[in-house]
């Protein structure tokens, strides 16, 4: 190895996180399907990237394994830089796409044979563990399966190569929930256990809710909400209030509130960061009601995107 392909692997394995994007962007003649997204997920996080369709999540995921590349802006994954070295990359990345398309005609054996030798590495045990977890019949054709077994199919050739980041794209559409609750108890408790970085977009909030530690909200390509989400869980509440008097008329300007509501008698305020401060601002003013509301991560989404409601199942 070169001397400067040495610098290059020292710095890819000494990389605190698996992804780091910086202004990344992709037009689409005057449609702006990502833009200016600032992203950064943790090594061995299971990150939830998630948001409507057509947020631009797909469009995010082609740019970080050098399937499309950006209009403006740039990044690394798994420290390889993506305009110069995303082959290097995709060497150490898992990827089931939504959908994905596999070789109808093969046997489940055949077509894992003829993934196997596609990499230098690969795990015969954990393949065979996955399939008999899943219950996927080896001689089976793969036109012959169902979606959700297509999918478990998809998951275990993404995992057979032993990769360092699994990036998986609306993985569990159209599955039955007892599909769906097997996969996703897979990514858990095998995957992430293992210490392997999990991407997962996803707008089934449910599914992310199961799984994920890390999120990042997506809406018209725009990340508008990112990080722990139990810090984000922490962080952002409303306060339903009922005030004796008059509201104070400059309520929307506090530090802190992002929206103010009327509801009824009272206000129903969404509330970032500065809950403790905002509350005690409003406990002074002696209202005759008061009370801080958790919000779900729905909840949280709808309020931040402006309407767009995801699915829960």
């Amino acid at each position: 190895m070169v001397q400067g392909e040495k610098v290059r692997a020292a710095a890819a394995a000494a990389s605190a996180n698996a992804i780091e994007t910086h202004g990344l962007s992709r037009r689409f003649g005057a449609t702006e399907a990502v833009v200016d997204l600032d992203l950064i997920v943790p090594r061995g996080s299971v990150f939830g990237f998630i948001g409507p369709n057509g947020a631009g999540k797909t469009t995010t995921i082609k740019m970080l394994l050098g399937l499309l590349r950006p209009t403006a802006g740039g990044g690394a994954v798994l420290g390889h830089d993506l305009a110069t070295q995303n082959i290097a990359a995709r060497a150490r990345i898992g990827y089931v796409a939504e959908n994905a398309d596999l070789y109808g005609y093969m046997r489940v054996r055949e077509i894992i044979a003829f993934t196997r030798g596609l990499y230098p590495r690969w795990d015969d045990a954990l393949v065979s563990r996955y399939l008999d977890l899943f219950g996927l019949p080896r001689d089976r054709r793969v036109k012959a399966l169902s979606k959700g077994m297509k999918a478990q199919l998809a998951l275990i050739l993404a995992l057979g190569p032993q990769p360092e980041l699994l990036i998986l794209d609306e993985p569990t559409s159209g599955m039955d929930p007892l599909a769906r609750k097997q996969f996703l108890s897979t990514i858990l408790q095998e995957v992430a256990a293992a210490g392997q970085t999990v991407f997962m977009s996803s707008h089934i909030l449910g599914d992310v809710e199961r799984v994920a530690d890390h999120v990042g909200l997506l809406n018209r390509g725009r990340l508008v909400l990112a990080g722990s989400l139990d810090q984000i869980k922490e962080n952002v509440k409303k306060i339903r209030v009922v005030f004796a008097g008059e509201a104070p008329a400059d309520l929307e300007r506090w530090p802190g509130v992002r929206t103010v509501a009327r509801e009824g008698r009272g206000f129903l305020i969404s509330v970032e960061s500065r809950l403790d401060e905002v509350r005690g601002r409003l406990e002074a003013l002696n209202p005759s009601y008061l009370e801080a509301v958790d919000m779900s991560l729905e909840e949280i989404f709808v309020d931040y995107a402006g309407g767009e409601r995801l699915a829960l199942a």
